[in-house]
């Protein structure tokens, strides 16, 4: 398994409607799709390809995370979680002077994280029925899974029908597998739908 230290009627995506926020509008039933990239060393490259899903789990009043899971085809799992605050339709989480943000503002995905160990980027956009991401990342430093100089490349192409009668995302279950975040490497619960 891969490990990375650092997942009907359609309603529209114009403006928030009343009473609803970033939880409520892009919560629930996870995004599905696919997810396609590459790992690359010292000019070799090898392309990825698999399953991907995006998911909002751990919601609070003002805060949830998000979770981006790419289950690659003969290697295993890769998983990032980012745990931000939400108001209204944004999400964001930011580290006051620090080169560290992730943020999703008018449906817009970008994000950077630097440190001694690797270099991350996101790019993509998020709206109610469809989530793309590309994530980059530079490993500086040698870690379990990942030698120093390695480059990873993933681009995540989702999406999910939404009805009137979303359910929640109701009939997942979780589990516990490592994920990458900001600060490191933890194990945490991930959907499993």
């Amino acid at each position: 398994m891969v490990s990375i230290l650092l997942l009907g009627c359609a309603k529209d995506d114009g403006p928030a409607r009343k009473n609803e926020d970033f939880n409520s509008l892009y919560g629930g039933i996870p995004y599905k799709g696919t997810v396609k990239g590459s790992i690359s060393l010292e000019g070799n490259r090898l392309d990825l390809s698999g399953d991907g899903t995006i998911a909002l789990i751990e919601d609070a009043k003002d805060s949830v995370s998000i979770v981006f899971l790419a289950d690659i085809d003969d290697i295993g799992e890769i998983n990032i979680k980012i745990r931000g605050r939400f108001d209204r339709e944004s999400f964001y989480m930011e580290k006051e002077n620090s080169d560290t943000f992730f943020r999703i503002m008018d449906q817009t995905i970008n994000g950077k994280f630097i440190s001694e160990a690797q270099e991350m980027s996101f790019e993509g956009n998020l709206r109610r029925d469809k989530g793309q991401m590309k994530m980059v990342a530079i490993f500086k430093k040698e870690t379990e899974s990942f030698p120093e100089g390695t480059g990873l490349e993933l681009n995540f192409d989702t999406s999910r029908d939404i009805t009137e009668n979303d359910d929640g995302g109701s009939g997942c279950q979780m589990r516990m597998v490592p994920i990458w975040g900001p600060n490191g490497m933890t194990m945490g619960m991930v959907p499993d739908c």
